[in-house]
């Protein structure tokens, strides 16, 4: 998403968290954004008070862990780090974080102390006029309000945003997992978002937030509305950019756009940012080739666990037809590096070349630690690293339900 043009194209309407990450990600997606506060100050469940903050623990990211990095002037992004910022929240820190935020992203316009007066569906656009009578022609529209407020100046779609059922990250399918665009912890249950969350509450690219959030609006909840608002950027940036509608959005072009700047997609707490193999476990993920488990009341990925066959055979058989022939005449409980070697080989057309290279590379390029042995079981760890750097799953494309595309 590259583009030049001054004149704002998305509007983001609302003061606190999901407001500004949904802001700063339109921008840093170059979608000039305008975006209207009600009042003099930016995020003020940040900025008004000391804050304590306890959830979240390893699943902080993108916006939200830039704010959390700059609060602690840190140049290196520490899940660590993370966890000591939000157990004591400096108000004045916060701001200027913020405010140090903002003034990075020139196709960011933010306006205070304003409301909206008026908003008018035309044929393709919206027209919006704020209190102070400016009038903008806008594509697309975030109402970050608490309340909803932009909803009730348009007719004909009071009936259309209503309550949905945001669920828990280990209750969704293999397919939905696929989907997901934003996670979070609040008292112990971690959330995950997927696509089809967000575009149930999207009329006409007007995205609404109100009923997104599941659970008190309150100082532990922050971070999961921080990630929420980052996505629902994204996709009213994406709406905006290709002047298209929400239900025209290729999955994984958005997925791919909110990696790019760090979101967090992977709901697993064992898992943090900062684990050498964080991307490769999270396309895995998005995949579905391996997804989560639940242990001792948290959902994660087992980084040590062994593959078992049976467990990646239907999912590796629909996303390359041609692995079927392969565990025709492989057979076995859990995968050896023999048997990993053997098939990504076959999969993907390669030669021997590729088990010489991924020995030279062991410790120094793929991080792994020990020496390779071809007898010894494969951890899902190194299956993620391999598997996505010689057959990259999260490449084959999927719908907004999460089937594979072939």
């Amino acid at each position: 998403m590259a583009q030049k043009n001054d004149k704002p194209i998305l509007l983001v309407y609302g003061s606190d968290i999901e407001a500004f990450t949904a802001a700063v990600q339109s921008a840093q997606s170059s979608v000039p954004t305008l975006w209207v506060l009600e009042q003099e100050q930016m995020v003020p469940s940040l900025t008004t008070a000391a804050t304590s903050i306890l959830s979240n623990a390893n699943l902080d990211g993108g916006v939200w862990m830039d704010v959390l990095m700059k609060i602690a002037m840190s140049k290196e992004v520490n899940d660590s780090i993370a966890q000591m910022v939000k157990r004591d929240i400096n108000p004045r820190l916060a701001m200027n974080a913020l405010e140090k935020i903002v003034s990075t992203q020139p196709n960011l316009t933010v306006v205070k102390a304003l409301s909206v007066q008026s908003v008018l569906r035309n044929k393709k656009d919206w027209e919006v006029i704020l209190s102070n009578k400016q009038k903008y022609t806008i594509r697309a529209i975030i109402d970050a309000t608490e309340e909803g407020k932009l909803k009730s100046l348009v007719k004909g779609v009071e009936d259309y945003y209503k309550p949905g059922r945001i669920s828990h990250a280990d209750a969704h399918s293999r397919d939905l997992s696929r989907t997901t665009v934003a996670v979070g912890e609040v008292d112990s249950v971690v959330y995950s978002y997927t696509l089809n969350n967000i575009l149930s509450q999207a009329n006409q690219n007007l995205f609404s937030t109100q009923y997104l959030i599941p659970v008190t609006r309150n100082a532990e909840s922050i971070p999961l509305r921080a990630q929420l608002g980052q996505a629902v950027g994204a996709i009213a940036a994406y709406c905006a950019f290709f002047k298209t509608t929400a239900d025209k959005i290729d999955t994984r072009k958005l997925q791919t756009e909110l990696i790019t700047y760090d979101a967090r997609l992977l709901p697993l707490q064992d898992v943090p940012t900062s684990h050498v193999h964080y991307r490769a476990i999270e396309k895995m993920y998005l995949a579905g080739l391996l997804t989560g488990k639940k242990k001792e009341n948290n959902y994660v990925f087992d980084s040590k666990d062994s593959v078992k066959f049976e467990e990646i055979k239907p999912i590796f058989n629909q996303l390359h037809s041609r692995s079927q022939l392969w565990f025709m005449d492989n057979e076995g409980v859990y995968l050896t590096w023999k048997d990993l070697l053997s098939l990504v080989r076959f999969v993907s057309f390669r030669g021997m070349e590729m088990d010489a290279q991924i020995q030279k590379d062991w410790s120094s390029k793929l991080k792994f630690e020990g020496e390779f042995d071809e007898n010894r079981t494969v951890s899902r760890e190194e299956f993620a690293v391999i598997v996505g750097k010689y057959a990259d799953p999260y490449v084959k494309g999927v719908t907004v339900q999460g089937t594979i595309l072939r």
